[in-house]
């Protein structure tokens, strides 16, 4: 316009005569004697004790059962390994040589428990004394058995509440509280709510107790879009400023509830890994479409949403859908330039500023993620053939997320079926950049975070404008900009960028007259700072704070004012 051992074999005992074994038990007492002494578990005397399992410690193993002594009296029995809490337990003592002394060897110490737990089980008997020498003990006792069991969690957390939004008292819904524990904490609570005035920061929301999980916290509630200003600007003739109670009437859900239907698309559209799609197009052939277009005309059929998988690559030439079936065309990167719809024609080429359009929706519904549309058409600094769009749309309920759209003059045309018509166009986390009346036309239009960037390269220091709406005088709503991140690159001048003008269409009566809340947003250096608004396009109206439509709340930023 003017857009993650097995046990040793000792094999069996060979039976040993009996005065032998006798005899070799006398002459081994008196050599243990005369040399070293016969001490603890190595004799054939009393059978040692079996060692008793080391207790598991916290970083390793259980100690190691001592060793089980020849046959003799009864042994006793190895005493159960004390439970560890973790941690190998202690191996058994070594089987005894046989004797005529014991009737049951002495059982080797006990494995301590590997994990936390009861305490051991009972130690294991050792051989037979008698014609057959008494075995030692076949196995160690074993050590506790396995620990106690892991506390069980608690049953999964509910979800916390999403936070209320405010109503006419302002005060944003806190964000919910993370559910208790369980094998996963409920969620976090959601964001805060941002209704009416006075509206406090959403609370984030508390992280799950106990479970195997904790539960996720919650985001932080964003402030209320109708809370009270810490940091109001006076308000001037030039620059009207809101007071909290105006800017409760200018806020996201008022503007898209201004249609035939209530309409509130801030959850946004997903990631879009959580799509499946029903045509992919590559360039290369390997999806079911080479283009865009032939794409788009497959799934233009039905009432079910389709969805259009675009894979990374230029894509060059006009696109068009129309018809009712809903559509998500989409880019599986979160890089927006990996996928770029591009065409370059003027209005004055293409026989229109609508029809200068790279691509155009008139589909209900239409969703964009994840991609570039661009008009590259090289426009000149002056002239009557400069209007060059890169997306025009005239469809309802329309969803731009993560998109970044570029070109001059004219960048995003939002327009609607008719002037007394409504339609709605909800833009998300997305980059606009143009430098004259680059977002311009009469539908209602939220841009609820993003950037909006100022580009210098065409007219150098010269003079631009962002916004030009053409609302229809009886539509309270136009424009509105929230917590937007305005702009320019290192050529722009400073202080001298309109924030915007009303579009006043010769064709349409009456004439419109165009309106825009910026409000919650970092204004640049390169906006003016005393009139961010210029008169009007076409008519050359003047800007007047009681004839145009325009206001600004909460803004912050060395474009904000003063």
């Amino acid at each position: 316009m003017i857009e993650s051992d097995p046990p040793r074999n000792y094999g069996a005992m060979h039976p040993v005569p009996r005065s032998f074994a006798w005899l070799s038990a006398r002459w081994l007492f008196a050599a243990c004697v005369l040399l070293v002494g016969c001490g603890g578990a190595s004799d054939d005397g009393t059978p040692g004790t079996g060692g008793t399992t080391g207790t598991a410690g916290a970083s390793g193993g259980a100690g190691r059962g001592g060793s089980s002594g020849a046959a003799g009296t009864v042994g006793t029995a190895g005493v159960s390994g004390t439970a560890g809490t973790g941690g190998a337990g202690g191996s058994g003592g070594n089987v005894g040589n046989g004797g005529s002394g014991g009737s049951i060897a002495g059982a080797g110490g006990g494995q301590g428990g590997s994990v936390a737990g009861t305490g051991g089980a009972t130690a294991g008997a050792g051989g037979q004394g008698g014609s057959v020498a008494g075995a030692g003990g076949g196995t160690a006792g074993a050590g506790g058995s396995r620990g106690g069991s892991s506390g069980a969690g608690g049953a999964s957390g509910a979800s916390g509440a999403g936070g209320a939004r405010g109503g006419a008292s302002g005060t944003a819904g806190a964000g919910g509280g993370a559910g208790a524990g369980g094998a996963q904490g409920g969620a976090g609570g959601a964001r805060g709510g941002t209704g009416g005035a006075g509206g406090s920061a959403g609370a984030s929301g508390g992280a799950g107790a106990g479970g195997s999980r904790g539960g996720t916290g919650g985001s932080t509630g964003s402030a209320g879009s109708n809370g009270m200003c810490a940091s109001p600007i006076a308000s001037t003739s030039t620059r009207p400023q809101l007071t909290s109670a105006e800017a409760a009437n200018y806020t996201i859900a008022k503007y898209l509830a201004s249609g035939p239907d209530a309409w509130d698309p801030t959850a946004g559209l997903g990631a879009a890994s959580s799509f499946t799609p029903n045509f992919t197009v590559a360039a290369d052939g390997s999806g079911t479409h080479t283009t865009v277009q032939a794409a788009l005309t497959a799934a233009a059929s039905g009432t079910t949403r389709r969805y259009i998988l675009v894979k990374p690559g230029t894509y060059r030439g006009v696109v068009s859908i129309t018809g009712s079936t809903p559509i998500t065309l989409y880019g599986a990167d979160t890089d927006a330039t990996r996928v770029v719809i591009v065409n370059g024609i003027s209005s004055g080429d293409a026989g229109g500023t609508a029809q200068s359009a790279t691509f155009t929706t008139k589909a209900a519904g239409f969703q964009l993620m994840n991609l570039t549309i661009s008009n590259d058409f090289a426009t000149p600094t002056s002239g009557s053939n400069i209007q060059a769009v890169a997306l025009y749309t005239t469809g309802d309920k329309t969803v731009l997320q993560n998109v970044r759209l570029h070109g001059f003059q004219d960048t995003l045309y939002v327009d609607s079926p008719s002037a007394t018509a409504i339609a709605r166009v909800y833009i998300k986390d997305s980059t606009i950049e143009g430098d004259t009346d680059f977002i311009f036309g009469r539908a209602v239009m939220v841009i609820d975070g993003g950037t909006i960037h100022y580009l210098s390269s065409r007219k150098g220091t010269g003079s631009g404008v962002h916004f030009a709406p053409s609302t229809h005088v009886d539509n309270m709503y136009g424009f509105l900009a929230i917590r937007v991140n305005f702009t320019a690159d290192a050529g722009a001048p400073a202080n001298k960028i309109s924030l915007g003008r009303s579009w006043d269409q010769s064709s349409t009566t009456p004439t419109p007259n165009g309106q825009a809340v910026v409000r919650e947003s970092v204004l640049g250096g390169h906006i003016s700072k005393t009139a961010p608004w210029a008169a009007a396009a076409t008519s050359g109206r003047a800007y007047s704070a009681t004839g145009n439509r325009f206001d600004e709340y909460c803004n912050s930023g060395p474009g904000a004012g003063p």
